[in-house]
């Protein structure tokens, strides 16, 4: 609720997110999706950038908060000053600011000759966005330090747009297969040694999108629309895992305060356990799916060494995973947390809520009916080119 301050004027709670700032994050991907001009694109890119900046540092009296806006603020300045500078040489190059002009030079110039620097610079910039390796230092921090439900904006909406102008540039592929490899590495290894499940879900995020960016890399059709149903499905099972989170209400974003979780909130538990298991390509569940369809194509373009790498970063990544599924089944209540649960109000969620954020019904419903999921990516991909 709001309280009265000094001269009578009501304050905000101090986590209310402002609703016009989180329809901005969403006008600005929607923006950038439909944008084919370098100067909409980079307001498109900008405006969720300053609103999430704001979000992230709203937390009133929290030094990580504050923190996290900060390093969001300068490393997303750094990514723009980097994007309008390959703008400004691709259109000095080009003649001109529509994006479709730059196709011939963003990667696939004559005579095997290197990409412009305009184009290396455009395609760093958004790497930056993306939270790829090795241009992710930003995320673990901001991911931590934000508001869990700025922290789960940020973890979705972007990403989703700035994938589709990535794909629709035609970037340099070289830079890429660079951020896929580090981004799968960094993505797997990271995570290993987290004790806070937001830091955790940004280095599964840097993972993912070593993923992503491989499909991007290969540029054919099927890759690319490999790719995109990698994201549709990240992005759906990252929605389920925040969606819990939140109603669970975490004191202090650790992962031991899922211990015992089974016991409490059964219904939650086999959702978060399902989502997890899921996202860390377990079959037969969808995240499976997804990785089978994204190293389907590098193999048969004969990309071997990094078909084997991915494979290997996968299994590394299932051990975090798991690891949380046994906290949640097989560990007791931390002695750490129970005072602080025998302070707090008991947050109980009842079973219809339980199964309404266990959407995770798409860990089966995309698994049974996937020409759907495929067919609507397919029309998604001709969209895009």
């Amino acid at each position: 609720m709001a309280t009265t301050g000094a001269g009578g004027h009501a304050t905000p709670p101090a986590e209310a997110n402002p609703p016009i700032l989180i329809l901005m994050v969403a006008l600005g991907g929607v923006l950038l999706v439909s944008s084919s001009n370098w100067l909409s694109v980079y307001l498109a890119i900008e405006l969720p950038t300053l609103s999430i900046f704001i979000l992230a540092a709203q937390k009133r009296g929290s030094g990580h908060s504050a923190e996290s806006g900060l390093k969001y603020f300068v490393l997303g300045a750094l990514s723009s000053g980097l994007f309008l500078f390959g703008c400004a040489m691709m259109c000095g190059l080009t003649g001109g600011t529509s994006v479709p002009c730059t196709d011939l030079v963003l990667g696939q110039t004559p005579g095997g000759a290197m990409p412009p620097m305009g184009g290396l610079l455009i395609t760093i910039a958004l790497l930056f966005k993306l939270s790829a390796a090795p241009f992710h230092m930003w995320a673990p921090d901001v991911y931590d330090g934000a508001p869990t439900t700025t922290t789960a904006l940020l973890a979705i909406v972007p990403k989703v747009a700035i994938f589709s102008i990535l794909v629709s540039i035609g970037p340099a592929v070289n830079i890429l297969l660079i951020g896929a490899i580090f981004s799968m590495v960094v993505g797997a290894i990271g995570a290993l040694n987290q004790t806070k499940i937001k830091r955790l879900l940004a280095y599964s995020g840097i993972g993912h999108m070593g993923f992503i960016l491989w499909g991007m890399e290969i540029g054919s059709f099927e890759s690319i629309q490999a790719s995109l149903v990698y994201m549709i499905l990240y992005v759906t099972m990252s929605i389920s895992i925040f969606a819990i989170i939140l109603a669970l209400g975490v004191v202090r974003n650790l992962i031991v305060e899922f211990s015992g979780l089974s016991r409490r909130e059964p219904a939650l538990a086999i959702t978060l356990a399902l989502t997890l298991l899921s996202i860390a390509g377990i079959p037969p569940l969808v995240g499976f799916l997804s990785k089978w369809l994204v190293l389907l194509p590098g193999v048969v373009n004969q990309y071997y060494l990094v078909s084997v790498l991915a494979v290997v970063c996968s299994v590394i990544a299932g051990v975090y995973y798991v690891r949380i599924v046994k906290i949640i089944y097989f560990q007791a209540d931390s002695s750490l947390l129970i005072g602080i649960k025998t302070l707090r109000r008991e947050n109980r969620i009842n079973l219809r809520k339980a199964l309404l954020i266990g959407a995770s019904l798409y860990v089966i419903g995309f698994h049974c009916l996937p020409n759907l999921l495929l067919q609507l990516a397919h029309w998604a991909t001709v969209g895009l080119f």
